[in-house]
């Protein structure tokens, strides 16, 4: 391994300062590279135009069939939307084109990252997406439920954070609740 090499020469680096670095690192290594591999399974199913990006929101843009596409790679077992903060959500509904979530284990898994998102984080992701729109039938349909208010209260914060980015309708529709 170059890398490791290069670590040993150039800082004096001994095996078990390597070995306890790679262990530390473990997570990260295995991120990095199953996104370098998820860029071939991409191409594998079809995408064109599939690049590196590491942005907040998702880490490959790509292309299929004219359409853009947002890829997020997950490479843990764990749920993979349990770290999709409302953050990043607001981000996400900011995006021109289909958000989608690569689930790289134990085998390559692709799915619609609205799909997959818990009931609250997905009213959440309409919420925002209505609003910068200006849907604001849409922001009345999503509201007109005592259960999404209450869910959408739990966001106040973030909700009010973003607001400079809503539509000027979905801005007065949404003062009303906030």
């Amino acid at each position: 391994m170059k890398t490791i090499e290069e670590l040993k020469e150039k800082y004096g680096l001994t095996d078990e300062e390597i070995d306890y670095a790679l262990d530390k690192a473990k997570g990260i290594i295995l991120g990095f590279a199953m996104e370098l591999r998820a860029i071939k399974v991409l191409e594998d199913m079809s995408f064109t135009n599939v690049r590196y990006v590491d942005l907040p929101t998702h880490d490959i843009e790509a292309e299929k069939s004219g359409n853009k596409y947002y890829i997020e790679v997950k490479a843990s077992k764990k749920s993979p939307t349990r770290e999709y903060s409302a953050y990043k959500l607001a981000m996400i509904a900011m995006l021109e084109g289909t958000h989608l979530t690569l689930v790289m284990k134990p085998t390559p898994q692709l799915f619609n990252t609205e799909e997959i998102l818990s009931e609250p984080k997905k009213i959440l992701l309409h919420f925002f997406q209505y609003a910068y729109r200006g849907d604001v039938e849409g922001l009345k349909n999503l509201m007109s439920s005592e259960k999404t208010k209450l869910i959408l209260s739990n966001y106040n914060k973030v909700i009010k954070s973003y607001s400079s980015k809503y539509s000027i309708d979905s801005l007065e529709f949404i003062k009303s609740f906030f």
